[in-house]
């Protein structure tokens, strides 16, 4: 897997092959399509890798503090693989749209179901939440992915601090 990830990071999903993560890994490229039929299928084992979302797991977002999940979302946006992970992602995607549909389902969209829960209380009744969850979000994947200098967790915890004030969240 950390083979798969490294190699996606450098050359994005069109610029890996089985082949080069096999060779990469030490292993055939029988071993990998044992277990991914499709370079898709490996990217996408590849971003649910614990190790990048084990504080995002929809789950333990559902019964989190509204906080935790605030900095668990902000430390994954603060490292560089998430940056160019989400870059070769949305950059694939413009040829591949199959590709963001799935990184949608798989997931973007589990995430966003409990988030409605999690930010709840904060707003008043009638607040459209999927509005602001699309607001906050894209808010901070844009501060993450447009801009070039790199933010640290806690520059980006700050911002979301403030965006959520901006749109009347009250914990």
């Amino acid at each position: 897997m950390t083979a798969a990830f490294d190699l996606f990071l450098e050359r994005g999903l069109d610029g890996t092959s089985i082949e080069q993560v096999a060779k990469r890994a030490g292993v055939t490229r029988a071993t990998v399509y044992r277990r991914f039929a499709t370079k898709e299928e490996l990217l996408f084992s590849v971003i649910e890798l614990p190790r990048t979302v084990a504080a995002l797991d929809p789950e333990r977002m559902a019964v989190a503090p509204p906080e935790e999940t605030l900095k668990a979302w902000a430390a994954l946006m603060s490292t560089p693989q998430t940056i160019q992970l989400l870059r070769r992602i949305v950059g694939a995607s413009a040829d591949n749209f199959a590709l963001m549909r799935r990184y949608w389902e798989l997931f973007i969209a589990p995430r966003r179901a409990v988030l409605y829960d999690v930010i709840r209380p904060g707003f008043p009744p009638g607040t459209d939440l999927s509005l602001v969850v699309d607001l906050v979000g894209g808010a901070l994947f844009y501060r993450a992915l447009s801009r070039p200098e790199q933010h640290s967790a806690a520059e980006l915890e700050a911002y979301l601090h403030r965006v959520l004030d901006q749109v009347g969240y009250r914990p």
